[in-house]
């Protein structure tokens, strides 16, 4: 039997990703002024100006494109059945019984495959998600 328990800092690099996804994706998206319809992600950067000018935010707008490229090129090395619950969940914001219903799997085993999801996304995103 496999044991589905997560260590402690698999728990935190769950928290953290699940953080990026709800909380700093829809921030980058609307500073990158792009909504990506598949695959998508926000982080607000982080910027210490207390400018405004033009050039402080097509800088900005650049650094969270980015920040959203570096994220499409993490989901893409994922294995396809995680980069679906990820995608599904976090950029189609779909509830995890229309996920069921649209993938044909039991919703505890979607949250199986979501936490080796985020745990690899960790991995892939390791440098960008350090410096968001």
């Amino acid at each position: 039997m496999v044991s589905t328990a997560l260590s402690i800092d698999d728990k935190v690099t769950v928290k953290r990703v699940r953080a990026f996804f709800t909380d700093e994706l829809p921030k980058l998206q609307l500073l990158a002024h792009v909504r990506l319809s598949g695959v998508s992600l926000d982080a607000m950067p982080v910027h210490y100006s207390n400018e405004n000018t033009a050039m402080d935010k097509m800088t900005r707008q650049v650094q969270a494109q980015m920040y959203i490229k570096d994220m499409v090129d993490a989901l893409s090395v994922l294995p396809d059945m995680e980069r679906k619950v990820i995608v599904l969940k976090y950029i189609e914001g779909l509830q995890w019984f229309a996920i069921s219903d649209r993938l044909h799997l039991s919703v505890r085993r979607l949250q199986e495959i979501m936490q080796n999801a985020l745990n690899s996304f960790d991995l892939a995103f390791l440098e960008t998600l350090d410096s968001i």
